[in-house]
């Protein structure tokens, strides 16, 4: 892909937990110019704050009006374009729950379409991005609203074609963005969505032309896809939105929203498939996401790999030594070693630089982590290799923690794997030394009850570790789930270790949960010691909560 006249922009998730502080947006900034892109999208929720509406990013960490200029500002200073990234559907639960809002949302996190409180808030965003930021475009969000006009709406106005709601909400948005000088991009996926149940389709989805006649001109779509490896998906897609007459954009992704570790090498091989289809479609603007989901936990410098790699993709680069040598140039890291930050969630694959084919985004470094020690229904996805490769990549982190620039980061991954070495298979090992011991051997329980003593220790360095790069990177806010979530953990551990110390001394005679039997969780045989990826904290941790 050879192109210098669009849009080559990062977009920052700053709504899942991690609000990035100022000082090192600044370093971000800086870094991305390096690299090639010239714009930035801060993707906000709800956290930013709008004047007259106090709990709008109520305790949320929110960008501050002056906040929001200096990074316009310094942006500015350095050739990266701001746009403002905000939601005016969907994706805004947090905001839902507060007295002031709750009256006019639809159901789950979407706003209640039709109403004028709706338009009214959503003219406060507008007016409060005008006022912080240059660009001419902004990102009015829209994605995944797949509940739109099945809850409050239903019940006050019956059921309505539901992509006629979309459209008439997305009429009323775009006459806002014009009032105030903006060129609105959109997220397309529910136009897909509300006509063939499903976004991405390797078949040529066909608009109606009285639809594609009341998508409003001034609007541009924008294709997100962060998974498809297939030319036939990308072609299928990009000819379908081409019957529109607006404007198309193309969002890859760089992989780093399912853990502590990024995907590096999920992204490589996508966006080398993704990106030079669109410049086949003509598409000039290309986005490319860092999104946050659920804990915001791996480090946005984690991820420079793939930005880099993506940015010279668009440039028209693809000799990954080219690349190789040109990252060396700018951060002081061969790629490989850069790289060497996915390898907490490489147990079940091992992709290189110069072999990425069919790599799948596993995070094991999140969800073995949380896995219940007597619950363990994530035991399926146990290796009898795991562990040693745990101990085997700590050591290959440990290198690089004094590095200047990344060395914070490495410490994370390197204590990570720590602690994974000891916990990847702890559930297994548990139900083994139960089993002996009911059988009369205790030999086995003793053994595992010293590695249960030791393991807190461990998990609190690696907290510790996180916690440094996460002030480092972000504001406060946030970092309560992680308290939480890591301290929960210690906990639980510590339980544990009490309720074997007590089935050992004989002052209980069994453990109930060691009792139960662990159903498959799949039911293809194949999948059992393969990897997947499951990013819920909350359902990894517990089968008796939902998912969050």
């Amino acid at each position: 892909m050879k192109n210098s006249e669009g849009k080559l922009c990062v977009m920052l998730d700053c709504s899942r937990d991690a609000v990035p502080n100022l000082s090192f947006l600044k370093t971000f900034i800086d870094d991305i110019a390096k690299m090639g892109y010239n714009s930035l999208m801060l993707y906000t929720e709800d956290t930013y704050k709008i004047e007259g509406e106090d709990y709008f990013g109520y305790l949320r960490g929110a960008f501050t009006a002056k906040e929001m200029k200096e990074i316009n500002a310094y942006g500015k200073t350095k050739g990266i374009e701001l746009i403002p990234c905000i939601q005016t559907l969907a994706h805004l639960g947090c905001l839902a729950p507060w007295y002031p809002y709750s009256e006019f949302f639809d159901c789950n996190d979407i706003l209640l379409v039709g109403d004028d409180r709706t338009y009214a808030l959503i003219d406060k965003m507008f007016k409060t991005m005008r006022d912080c930021f240059d660009s001419e475009y902004i990102n009015i969000g829209m994605d995944e609203a797949h509940f739109v006009g099945l809850g409050k709406y239903l019940a006050e106005n019956g059921y309505k074609n539901r992509l006629d709601i979309l459209l008439g909400h997305l009429k009323k948005v775009c006459e806002i963005a014009e009032k105030y000088n903006f060129k609105p991009v959109m997220w397309s996926d529910m136009f897909f969505s509300l006509v063939k149940a499903s976004y991405r389709s390797d078949e040529f989805v066909e608009f109606s032309e009285e639809a594609l006649e009341k998508v409003p001109e001034n609007v541009s779509l924008c294709y997100w896809d962060y998974y498809s490896k297939d030319e036939k998906t990308y072609d299928a897609m990009l000819s379908s939105h081409k019957q529109f007459r607006n404007e198309l954009w193309f969002a890859g992704g760089c992989w780093c929203w399912s853990g502590f570790a990024p995907n590096n090498f999920q992204s490589f091989e996508a966006n080398t498939v993704s990106l030079p289809i669109a410049e086949k479609y003509g598409i000039k603007n290309v986005i490319m996401t860092i999104w946050g989901d659920n804990g915001h936990e791996a480090s946005k410098r984690s991820i420079y790999p793939s930005l880099f790699h993506a940015a010279m993709l668009y440039k028209g680069v693809t000799d990954i030594k080219k690349i190789d040598e040109k990252f060396t140039e700018i951060f002081g890291l061969t790629m490989e070693e850069a790289l060497a930050m996915d390898k907490p969630n490489l147990i079940y694959q091992q992709p290189t630089l110069s072999n990425f084919t069919g790599t799948l985004p596993f995070n094991p470094c999140k969800f073995m982590l949380y896995n219940d020690c007597f619950l363990g229904w994530r035991d399926a996805n146990v290796t009898k290799d795991g562990a040693e490769k745990y101990k085997k990549y700590a050591e290959e982190l440990k290198k690089y923690v004094k590095n200047e620039k990344f060395g914070y980061v490495y410490d994370v991954l390197y204590k990570l794997c720590l602690v994974l070495s000891d916990k990847f298979d702890l559930g297994i090992k548990t139900r083994a030394a139960y089993k002996a011991f009911k059988a009369g051997d205790r030999k086995e329980l003793e053994n595992l009850i010293a590695v249960y003593e030791a393991l807190p220790e461990k998990v609190e360095a690696f907290y510790l570790a996180f916690r440094k790069q996460w002030f480092y990177e972000n504001k406060g806010c946030g970092f309560e789930v992680h308290d939480a979530r890591i301290g929960g953990l210690i906990l639980r551990i510590k339980d544990c270790t009490v309720r074997l110390k007590e089935l050992l001394d004989g002052k209980i005679d069994i453990i109930d949960e060691l009792e139960l039997e662990i159903l498959p969780p799949y039911n293809d045989p194949e999948k059992f010691g393969s990897g997947d990826n499951f990013n819920f904290y909350m359902r990894n941790y517990t089968t008796g909560q939902n998912f969050v």
